[in-house]
């Protein structure tokens, strides 16, 4: 790729690796609920949680276009569920109006009122349901405008990302700036920073990794470009995943194969299962075999995970299909070559350390 085309230029070219013809890659189910509709909805329609309960499945939708694999992960679900503090809200309001009404019948009786039911006849039903409508009238009121202004603290986020035009200006606006302040330098050290002007967001979901909130979206450029982005919601505010934008490696597949590290580095990778054994891995010794692909690169890595162990069994989780069929899916793997070994493309797999092209929390900081 030219060094002055910058990789974030290149999401449109996202492609699932098929093993062979005859294998076909199996997408996620995609739920009917919680996509968006067709159309432009409002921002605060864009924002507000569905009130329809929480998914439980272990399945999230393609929120982006079908090749936006990078945003689809196992352990991602859809949060559609509305906080319960309104609920909670609307009784305590509620049962003050019954203690209310209660106390108003008592200064009206004379002698002692033992304590007992509140008889049916104390209570105005109309006047309760009335003060029950508007309870939750305001809530959802209240609802909309904070998801109006949430909102629009996220696209001056994402204003002021795009539009940046040095690292430091960028760096305002990523997670974890300590961090990643070296890999930015080294990346637009090969790849020219480029600055956009942005349009809208297309495309909306909340996913929760690793229990903490991201937002999941799928941005138009006034250029015509349309980028995946993944946002984290902080007590702050929202902060970009600079690294997941960009599909930030290391260390290129190319130098990877020719420098062959034994230390352990994590690479962003799609991951499929294959049948490559040989060298220190061969089939009898019980291993599973992954192939590795990555973007911007026609190299493939293989790794693999001795049977039987834990990581054997999550990775088992993440990439068993039907039969005939196979399945790729980002990971971040934490990879490394064996001391003396005489196998050009194959790797020790020591961790999934996610199934998305994002940390969910700070790996300085673990």
């Amino acid at each position: 790729m030219p060094a002055d085309k910058d990789r974030e230029n290149a999401f449109d070219g996202i492609r699932v690796v098929r093993d062979s013809e005859e294998e076909e890659v199996v997408r996620l189910d995609v739920p009917e609920a919680g996509t968006l509709a067709m159309g432009k909805p409002s921002k605060e329609e864009m924002a507000m949680p569905n009130m329809m309960g929480e998914t439980d499945s272990d399945e999230v939708p393609e929120i982006l276009d079908p090749e936006s694999e990078w945003l689809v992960t196992a352990e991602a679900k859809e949060v559609t569920s509305v906080p319960m503090g309104w609920f909670v809200l609307l009784f305590a309001v509620l049962g003050g109006v019954l203690i209310w009404a209660f106390s108003q019948r008592i200064g009206e009786v004379e002698g002692t009122v033992e304590a007992g039911p509140l008889p049916d006849s104390m209570i105005d039903q109309e006047a309760y349901d009335q003060l029950g409508q508007s309870v939750f009238r305001y809530n959802e009121a209240k609802l909309m405008e904070d998801a109006a202004r949430d909102y629009d603290e996220m696209e001056t986020i994402l204003r002021g990302f795009l539009s940046a035009k040095t690292v430091e200006e960028r760096l305002k606006y990523v997670r974890h700036p300590d961090r990643v302040k070296p890999l930015m330098l080294d990346h637009y050290r090969r790849f020219p920073i480029q600055s956009y002007q942005y349009k809208e967001v297309s495309e909306y979901n909340t996913i929760p990794l690793k229990k903490r909130p991201f937002v999941a979206l799928s941005v138009r450029m006034a250029e015509g470009k349309n980028f995946p982005i993944l946002l984290e919601d902080v007590e702050k505010g929202y902060l970009v995943d600079w690294e997941s934008f960009v599909s930030y490696q290391p260390i290129a597949f190319e130098d990877y194969l020719k420098k062959r590290p034994t230390i352990p580095i994590d690479l962003r990778v799609y991951g499929s299962f294959d049948d490559f054994y040989a060298y220190e891995f061969p089939e009898k010794d019980g291993y599973l075999c992954v192939r590795m692909t990555a973007k911007h690169t026609d190299k493939v890595i293989f790794g693999y995970v001795k049977e039987g162990t834990t990581l054997a069994s999550e990775m088992k989780k993440h990439l068993e299909a039907p039969p005939g069929r196979s399945k790729t899916q980002p990971f971040i793997l934490r990879v490394r070559f064996l001391p003396e070994s005489k196998a050009p493309r194959s790797v020790v797999i020591d961790k999934i350390v996610s199934t998305f092209w994002a940390y969910p929390t700070n790996p300085d900081e673990e």
